[in-house]
């Protein structure tokens, strides 16, 4: 009888002994979370899968990298038994790299810098590895505070990022770095995720917890139009906000938000015109949900709890729009990013 797993990549703080970024199965069945390999990296905030699920590539968010005064971003190759090879990596050009993304061909990888407010373009080789940065791309130069929080392809020609120096949401063309557009959000909140769903784009605020639903017309030369806000917590909410992570599933069906101060996770409906309805909020097991991400077949989720210092298993249930059973609580020191496949068969 054949049995089937999940692998969850989990990068952490390097705080209170960690090791770095640490491997972790998960039984398909009882969605028991165990450890079975680590790998040495510094502050990897930020992790991201290929789609072939075969490389790893881990941010490093600290102020040095391989003698040079910028973060980094190194790549591993995943081994049969889930261990990670590390196969060298690239100064990012900035300071405190915070978030990296793959394109949908696997062939750049990007990442961003919380100092500095650059983003960078990093081929890949057949191999996996990282080459030398095709694009560093500058923030403004009149920005006051120059400052990025989140990058990711939206569709296959533009690159969005979240800048706080502009309280924005901003648009590149993935091939030279050029601006296209932009859209400030008003009242000067503190932005920090997006998400892509087809051509709708959801932009997170931190502080308020508001998302920001876009219609984008880049292909016909047109620019963001904003449809929907609608926040992570209930109207009826009035303590303190302070979100994390934004993501889809792989169908689309559902979009899940994460708030620190509640530990919690709002499942949200999307509609067939993009924008959504509140489902349920579901209360985590720890404390301080800093990043979750949802498995390759969409059927699980994995929340880094990082003031408690260990990760959460739990399942969706579609049907109602909900965060179902919860598999086992896994303790890792300070998990701050996580990545996880789908479903493997042994």
């Amino acid at each position: 009888m054949k049995k089937s797993y999940y692998q969850a990549y989990i990068g952490t703080n390097s705080v209170r002994g960690s090791q770095g970024i640490y491997t972790v199965r998960i039984d398909g069945e009882s969605l028991e979370a165990e450890v079975t390999a680590a790998a040495q990296a510094y502050n990897a905030g930020g992790v991201a899968l290929d789609k072939s699920e075969r490389f790893l590539y881990a941010v490093s968010e600290g102020m040095t990298f391989d003698g040079y005064a910028d973060g980094g971003v190194s790549a591993y190759r995943i081994e049969g038994d889930g261990r990670l090879t590390k196969l060298g990596g690239q100064r990012s050009f900035g300071q405190r790299t915070c978030c990296a993304a793959v394109d949908e061909a696997c062939e750049n990888v990007y990442a961003c810098n919380f100092y500095c407010g650059t983003w960078t373009a990093f081929p890949v080789s057949e191999e996996g590895a990282l080459l030398p940065a095709r694009l560093v791309v500058e923030p403004p130069a009149d920005a006051g505070w120059k400052a990025l929080h989140c990058v990711a392809p939206v569709g296959e020609k533009y690159i969005g990022v979240i800048s706080l120096a502009e309280c924005a949401l901003v648009i590149y063309r993935a091939e030279d770095g050029e601006r296209v557009t932009s859209y400030e959000f008003p009242n000067k909140p503190f932005p920090r995720y997006f998400e892509t769903c087809g051509k709708y784009i959801y932009a997170m605020m931190q502080m308020p917890d508001d998302i920001y639903v876009f219609e984008e017309h880049l292909s016909k030369g047109g620019g963001l139009r904003l449809i929907q806000k609608i926040s992570v917590m209930e109207e009826t909410y009035m303590g303190p906000v302070a979100t994390s992570t934004l993501r889809a599933t792989p169908d689309g069906r559902l979009l899940l938000a994460a708030n620190r101060t509640t530990n919690s996770i709002t499942v949200f409906e999307r509609k067939t015109d993009g924008t959504l309805e509140r489902k349920s909020i579901a209360e985590l097991p720890g404390k301080g949900p800093r990043d979750f991400h949802i498995s390759g077949d969409g059927r699980i989720v994995v929340a880094a709890l990082q003031h408690s210092d260990e990760i959460s298993v739990h399942e969706i249930d579609y049907e109602n729009g909900a965060l179902a059973k919860a598999g086992g609580r896994t303790a890792i020191p300070s998990p701050a990013a996580v990545a996880v496949s789908g479903r493997m068969d042994v």
